[in-house]
């Protein structure tokens, strides 16, 4: 049996880009001769639902960077959240700091007022442009109406978190322009109970140390001991995956780090990299329907 455990984010689909057909088409000639798919996503599970939905596709889903596993046709678990008292950590340093940040939950994606940030918002916005051009536009446009429309706002963030403890918090998820500023965030952040990276483009992300790619990854295997195991990424939230799997693959948009690291280096995202790869290397050529160039 082979498995292949892919990101979505910046690996499976390029932000600002449709999902690739081939990508598509290679899952379902994956599982069409007993093989998995398995999307591997800091997404929260609602959001990889719902793109599962639309795009006619149904995997098995490990969510959260780690925090949860879906497994098709059952309902998802969450395993690793963050508690209370880590949250007050890091949202007191956060709000000290007047860094945006919001918690993806098994409740949808909370934040604070986004107005009140909007002088953030304009210098992440000055920097995409400069950096990405067109493909910065677009990152800002979904940002900017995700953050304004999308959220649930609230004045105190932690009070209502104290209010709801029913609410699991699966990642805190932070936006800063700078650089250094960012820096400086991971030294005040990381502990034993915070874990810390990058995760896109001015993009930190705060989980439970034991959220792990690589640990949901490993627990996932256990049910496969002979499966031969695949890893395709291109971020450092992607680098705990790689050590889980028997071959890794970074997509070529990936930085030269990740790139580095890997066994491989397969095609673009926006190109349909994971899809070609398949096709290509993992699908009994009689399956094949698209040509793949």
């Amino acid at each position: 049996m082979q498995i292949v455990f892919s990101d979505i984010d910046g690996t499976f689909q390029e932000m600002g880009h449709p999902i690739h057909e081939i990508n598509k088409e290679a899952i379902r000639c994956l599982q069409d001769q007993g093989d998995h798919f398995v999307f591997v996503t800091g997404r929260g599970f609602e959001l990889v639902q719902d793109m599962m939905a639309e795009e006619g596709l149904s995997c098995d889903v490990i969510f959260g960077n780690g925090a949860g596993l879906m497994v098709k046709g059952e309902a998802p678990v969450l395993t690793h959240t963050l508690p209370y008292k880590t949250l007050a950590q890091v949202i007191g340093i956060l709000e000290t700091e007047e860094v945006f940040y919001f918690l993806h939950t098994d409740h949808g994606i909370i934040s604070p007022q986004a107005h009140l940030y909007e002088a953030q918002f304009q210098e992440s916005r000055k920097q995409l442009l400069a950096e990405l051009g067109e493909r910065g536009q677009i990152i800002v446009d979904y940002k900017y109406e995700f953050f304004y429309n999308e959220c649930l706002h609230k004045d105190d963030v932690l009070q209502f978190m104290k209010e709801h403890p029913e609410i699991k918090v699966i990642k805190i998820e932070l936006m800063e322009a700078s650089d250094e500023k960012r820096e400086r965030l991971r030294e005040m952040i990381q502990s034993e109970t915070a874990a810390i990276f990058q995760s896109f483009v001015q993009t930190l992300e705060i989980v439970d140390p034991l959220a792990t790619k690589g640990a949901a990854i490993r627990s996932f295997l256990e049910a496969f001991p002979a499966a031969k195991s695949y890893g395709i990424g291109d971020g450092e939230n992607d680098l705990a995956m790689f050590e889980a799997v028997d071959v890794s693959l970074a997509v070529a948009n990936a930085s030269p780090a990740i790139k580095a690291v890997c066994d491989r280096t397969i095609e673009r995202a926006e190109d349909g990299g994971v899809g070609r790869f398949i096709l290509t290397e993992l699908v009994s050529r009689e399956d094949v329907v698209h040509e793949v160039d």
